[in-house]
């Protein structure tokens, strides 16, 4: 029978609870470091979602990309537009949804060069190839995990 150590040795050479390890150090970091920006990591993240989305996405959309209920949602939706980094448009097919966009003058350029210091602190010893093969292979494994209805 193996052991508690076993499984843990074993657990840490694979490659998803390294990722994970990753992603919860990188998201304390930027929480702290956009805190002077006046908006939240979960506000980070849906604005993150929005940027580039000409149509915007549903409220029920945003949840289900963000894997969170739409009521949670609701009030991080009413602080960004307070804010006035997105707001509500109406749906053209179907008037009873609004859809949620990015607010065309919502300035990115502080938030855009803290993620560039990020990046660039967490990648430092690491050469372009590296990075490149990291890149693909972390896209690859996004594509085989993205549920199939939230796929974009």
């Amino acid at each position: 029978m193996a052991t508690q150590a076993g499984y843990l040795a074993a657990f840490n050479k694979l490659l998803l609870p390294t990722i994970n390890k990753v992603q919860r150090l990188l998201a304390v970091s930027l929480e702290s470091a956009i805190k002077s920006h006046d908006i939240s990591l979960a506000e980070f993240r849906i604005v993150g979602l929005l940027m580039g989305e000409e149509k915007g996405y549903s409220q029920k959309q945003l949840a289900q990309k963000l894997s969170i209920s739409s009521a949670s949602l609701s009030v991080s939706i009413n602080s960004l537009e307070k804010k006035q980094w997105i707001h509500r448009i109406n749906d053209n097919l179907d008037l009873r949804i609004k859809r949620i966009c990015v607010d065309p003058n919502a300035d990115f350029a502080g938030i855009a060069q803290l993620i560039m210091v990020q990046e660039k602190q967490a990648t430092q010893g690491i050469n372009q190839q590296d990075l490149k093969t990291c890149q693909k292979v972390l896209s690859k494994i996004l594509l085989n995990i993205t549920p199939t209805n939230i796929k974009d």
